[in-house]
């Protein structure tokens, strides 16, 4: 009877072992799946990396080349106003040349003038003089 006994146990425990062995097939194969899977999305996520590195690199090329043109426009404007700020220099230097040189000018033709009114004074006075010495000696 003890045989028996221990005949049935095996027999329960040969199966357990089998549903066991069973459970850990299915357990071995859902892992390989999933295993699979997780390498198939490592592979996903490592080419997804690479392309965003790629398209960071890319921006920052882009950026680096919009920056050094900025620059460039920038050194060409500055260059622009600083040349335009030596025309103005130039510009008011020769202005206020020539201002001086009309007031100077004005000046001179100012006392050429009064100079011509007064020499026609002085015709008109001496005309007028004759005038009357004539009237007083041939009258």
């Amino acid at each position: 009877r003890q045989f028996e006994k221990m005949e049935f146990q095996n027999e329960e425990l040969a199966c357990q072992l089998k549903k066991e062995d069973e459970s850990l097939q299915c357990s071995k194969l859902q892992l390989e799946e999933k295993t699979a899977e997780y390498n198939g999305l490592t592979r996903q996520l490592e080419s997804a990396l690479e392309e965003g590195r790629k398209m960071v690199a890319e921006e920052l090329e882009k950026m680096s080349y919009k920056e050094q043109a900025l620059q460039t426009k920038m050194l060409v404007l500055e260059t622009e106003v600083r040349e335009g700020q030596e025309e103005k220099k130039q510009l008011l230097c020769i202005f206020h040349h020539n201002e001086k040189h009309h007031e100077v000018h004005l000046k001179e033709l100012e006392n050429s003038l009064q100079k011509s009114e007064n020499k026609n004074q002085s015709i008109q006075n001496y005309v007028q003089f004759l005038k009357a010495a004539y009237i007083t000696m041939f009258g």
